[in-house]
């Protein structure tokens, strides 16, 4: 990505032979109005200057952190734009990912290197003074680079906690670890090493695979403010501590289970975090706005409230462990996957018509996809058959000589429950793969499409990742809605009301899940929601007027809504 050749540079005008040429270089020669291009020769300046073989001299240190006060600005830009386009094309997430990855990583390196030096020649080095700055830059950075890495759901390398732990064991040490520091000029912003090094341990805390990146960078935000609420002990009480942290291993913190004191161990608790998130919660439900709270424009309501109780369990003292709804079992299956909306749909229809051409049931056959389609509509709506329906299709052929194939992926499952499945992948060729993302489902010896969502990513080592999938529906009917309106918009054409001349809409049925508390409910596209909005359901030959609701979940191409039936329509 980077060009590490001069920048058509000689040795006389090198930026990095002295800080008074690296400070004419910042002030004329670097494209600030080229805000990418001037981040990326930042970052690339950081890097040759931590391949210098030169002694690690202040002025060398001095030049190192004038980089960064004049690229920390450039990355907080970088940062938004990146977060406020989730939706951009690969090639450009990949190249902005990568640029302010490499930013917080050769800056964390540059400053490491530095501290390891004065470590091992306290008495010899000049930078002493400079140490609680850098120290606690080097723990901020190692702090943005964990949580860059958990945007891609990514494993942290071990050795990155053991170089964490041992910083701010050396502010211990030093007996600056509680000393408030401003970090950059720039930004005004002042923070403790513990303050820092909590934020970073609470943060991998809910590093658990199913938080989007926005969702990740605002509990970073909200950590700035609420770390100063936790400090860290070395000695153990049991009526405070939840949470502990061994600075000996190659691991981030965890919640107290067993007790093993030793001297490397610290301790924190979460009191006083979860009163201070309830008070924000109740000042949230009076009406007060989320920027006002200091949670940001990115805290939606009422999702924020979900978010910030999710928090609350999730930190609290004392947890009641939630057993899984069902149980996971190990296997080895192949699974057809087809994740194209589109795609989806057209896989569950035929399923739908090969149904108009079964038998007609038994009661026990209900769960078996035997009945026709009329009859799964009104079971699925009501709970039994209404009546009898129309005679089912007879020489209309068979819907699998009509099926248009789609893509098919072919997946080896790991694991499944009840609920859903769980299989590792190649990372290379399915970067369509992300969090909410809607998938039709077959596995093997199974005669129908199911309907799943995406709800947990990992990368659990270089080049794999692993998906974990909720079955939304296993039984999914695609009915087709018509736009309705309760009058008429004066417009005809051929006697036709323009009202009645909109396309018709495509949609997947979802039955409600009592269990867990869901109504009635469609996926359809997002961009036909529309609150209290009265369609025409049409399922076979049925009809019924409808009118949406509350959405109850949405992704990218894909919106799950509540609906209640308005009246059944005559049968056509």
């Amino acid at each position: 990505m980077f060009d590490f050749l001069p920048f058509g540079r000689n040795k006389t005008t090198d930026p990095l032979s002295s800080l008074k040429a690296l400070t004419n270089w910042i002030n004329n020669e670097l494209p600030m109005g080229d805000m990418y291009t001037a981040h990326e020769k930042i970052t690339q300046c950081i890097v040759e200057l931590n391949n210098k073989t030169d002694p690690f001299s202040k002025d060398r240190l001095q030049m190192l952190m004038q980089l960064d006060e004049q690229g920390v600005e450039l990355q907080e830009s970088l940062c938004q734009q990146y977060l406020q386009n989730p939706r951009m094309s690969r090639v450009i997430e990949s190249r902005l990912w990568n640029s302010i990855h490499a930013y917080y990583w050769e800056t964390t390196r540059g400053y490491h290197a530095f501290i390891m030096d004065y470590v091992g020649n306290p008495s010899g080095s000049k930078i002493k003074s400079l140490l609680p700055k850098i120290t606690a830059r080097a723990i901020n950075y190692f702090g943005m680079t964990f949580k860059w890495n958990y945007f891609r759901y990514e494993q942290l390398e071990p050795k990155m906690w053991k170089r964490l732990h041992n910083l701010y064991h050396f502010a211990e040490y030093e007996e600056f670890d509680h000393e408030p520091i401003k970090l950059y000029d720039v930004t005004g912003k002042s923070a403790t090493c513990t303050d820092l090094y909590v934020q970073a341990l609470m943060l991998n805390n809910l590093n658990t695979g199913s938080l989007f990146p926005k969702q990740i960078d605002m509990v970073s935000m909200w950590l700035e403010e609420w770390s100063s609420s936790m400090t860290l002990k070395k000695v153990y009480d049991p009526a405070q501590h939840v949470f502990c942290v061994d600075l000996s291993t190659d691991r981030g913190g965890k919640r107290i289970r067993k007790m093993q004191n030793n001297d490397m161990q610290r301790y924190w608790g979460t009191h006083d975090l979860v009163c201070r998130i309830e008070r924000v919660k109740t000042k949230l439900l009076k009406g007060d706005a989320p920027a006002r709270l200091g949670l940001g424009e990115a805290c939606r309501l009422p999702g924020c409230l979900e978010f910030l109780d999710d928090l609350m369990r999730h930190w609290a003292p004392t947890v009641t462990r939630v057993n899984r709804l069902h149980a996971r079992t190990t296997v080895v299956k192949m699974i057809e996957v087809v994740h194209e909306v589109e795609d989806i749909f057209g896989q569950v229809r035929v399923d739908n018509e090969l149904a108009l051409l079964s038998k007609k049931p038994t009661d026990t056959d209900i769960d078996k996809g035997a009945l026709s389609y009329d009859e799964m509509v009104d079971v699925r709506l009501y709970g039994f058959v209404t009546k009898r329906t129309q005679a089912k299709l007879g020489a209309a052929g068979s819907p699998l000589d009509q099926q248009q194939v789609a893509h098919h992926e072919r997946w080896v499952m790991e694991n499944e429950s009840e609920g859903g499945y769980g299989a590792t992948l190649n990372v290379m060729g399915n970067d369509w793969i992300r969090l909410d993302k809607l998938v039709g489902l077959k596995p093997e010896r199974s005669g129908q499409w199911q309907i799943g969502v995406v709800r947990r990513l990992s990368k659990p080592a270089a080049g794999q990742l692993y998906v974990g999938i909720e079955v939304l529906v296993k039984l999914p009917i695609v009915v087709t809605l018509h736009a309705k309106q309760l009058y008429s918009t004066g417009y005809a054409v051929d006697g036709v009301d323009a009202a009645d001349m909109l396309l018709p809409i495509a949609g997947v049925y979802v039955p409600k899940d009592d269990e867990n508390h869901f109504p009635n409910s469609l996926v359809v596209d997002p961009s036909e929601y529309a609150p209290d909005r009265v369609l025409e359901l049409a399922a076979g030959k049925k009809r019924y007027m409808i009118r949406l609701t509350d959405v109850l979940e949405k992704g990218d191409d894909w919106l799950r809504v509540a609906f209640v039936i308005v009246v059944k329509a005559k049968t056509s």
